[in-house]
């Protein structure tokens, strides 16, 4: 931010800056001058100073902020003297232009995100042809994949890692680790499995986990998306092909399965430890941290479908959040609330 405490006394140069876009952070004098500019329609810097007692270097300086926040503009019958602007109008001006632009960078993001997640199957069709069938597997049969994978969990010796943000296929893959509803895993193989939050509400998950003890085994939930995938010992990695609803992509290439470990550990550090018991105080901050989440999207353009696809729940239960997070901010208006989010930095870690 460009210093304006040393501004001229010239009264064009206060008007230019009214040109400017930079974010502008008004101090209690600033507010004080506006105050004095509001009561008394017609004033000049001169005599602003002689009513407030201050310097009148200090009373440019806040006149320029002023002029750059659209909240006083100059007095077109005379250029030496100043009007205050309503906040309204103020905000309409300045904030109108900053949406446009961001709708129109969120547009972009969401076109190249579209080229670049069509040209997924392409990459992986290239990389099995050229890395073979022993780094790369597609398997296209149900029955086969469940096979594979109950296999791949029987040999395993030191860990699996699991995440599924689709509650329902985490309710179907737990059976992989039980053939004949006995364990297939070996009692010194520790098991994490990943959630999004909405698995806690599911009853029939929460009496597979109890049916289905394994004395390794922990659970997280978290409330953003995150990779569908299982791990086997860190050196075999399990993906769903997006391009077939029912396959699988079995990955055993190093540098791949490594990267399919470190996203799993960012997304476990961040997740909530889940039991079948229920906990006031989790489900509380799992709300809070929902609608933190839903706040965020909402001020980058996402729609209230997307943002449900999102997070794993239904659009009706999405709209009761954005109901309750737009009635604390006190918003009439996605607009108004992007605004409300920033000029308080609600959303500021």
């Amino acid at each position: 931010m460009p210093n304006v405490s040393h501004a001229t006394r010239d009264d064009g140069s206060l008007r230019s800056r009214a040109t400017e876009t930079e974010t502008v952070f008004l101090r209690s004098e600033d507010r004080e001058v506006y105050r004095w500019i509001a009561g008394d329609a017609h004033c000049s810097v001169k005599e602003i100073a002689s009513g407030t007692g201050r310097p009148q270097q200090e009373i440019e300086t806040s006149i320029g902020r002023l002029l750059r926040m659209h909240l006083v503009r100059v007095d077109s019958t005379s250029p030496s003297k100043y009007l205050a602007v309503s906040p309204e109008t103020a905000r309409v001006e300045l904030v109108a232009p900053l949406q446009r632009h961001i709708e129109h960078r969120q547009h972009e993001v969401d076109r190249i995100r579209a080229v670049l997640y069509e040209l997924t199957s392409d990459y992986q069709e290239g990389v099995a042809r050229s890395a073979g069938p022993a780094s790369v597997e597609v398997v296209t049969s149900p029955r086969q994949a469940a096979e594979l994978t109950v296999q791949l969990a029987a040999s395993c010796r030191s860990g699996i890692l699991l995440s599924e943000p689709d509650v329902t296929a985490a309710i179907a893959a737990m059976p992989y680790f039980h053939s004949g509803g006995k364990p297939v895993l070996s009692a010194d193989v520790e098991v994490r499995v990943l959630f999004p939050h909405t698995a806690r509400f599911r009853r029939d998950l929460a009496e597979r986990m109890q049916a289905q003890v394994q004395r390794n085994t922990s659970y997280r939930t978290r409330s953003d998306s995150f990779m569908p995938l299982i791990v086997f010992d860190g050196q075999v990695a399990v993906f769903s092909d997006h391009t077939r609803s029912d396959a699988i992509v079995l990955v055993r290439d190093s540098t791949v399965v490594s990267f399919a470990v470190a996203a799993f550990e960012r997304a476990w550090t961040r997740g909530l430890t889940f039991s079948t018991s229920y906990e006031r105080q989790v489900v509380k901050e799992i709300s809070e941290s929902t609608k933190r989440i839903i706040l965020h999207l909402m001020v980058q353009g996402v729609d209230d479908r997307l943002i449900a696809r999102r997070l794993n729940m239904s659009l009706r239960s999405c709209q009761r959040h954005i109901e309750v997070i737009m009635r604390r901010l006190d918003a009439k208006t996605r607009m108004q609330a992007g605004y409300l989010v920033s000029e308080r930095g609600l959303l500021k870690d």
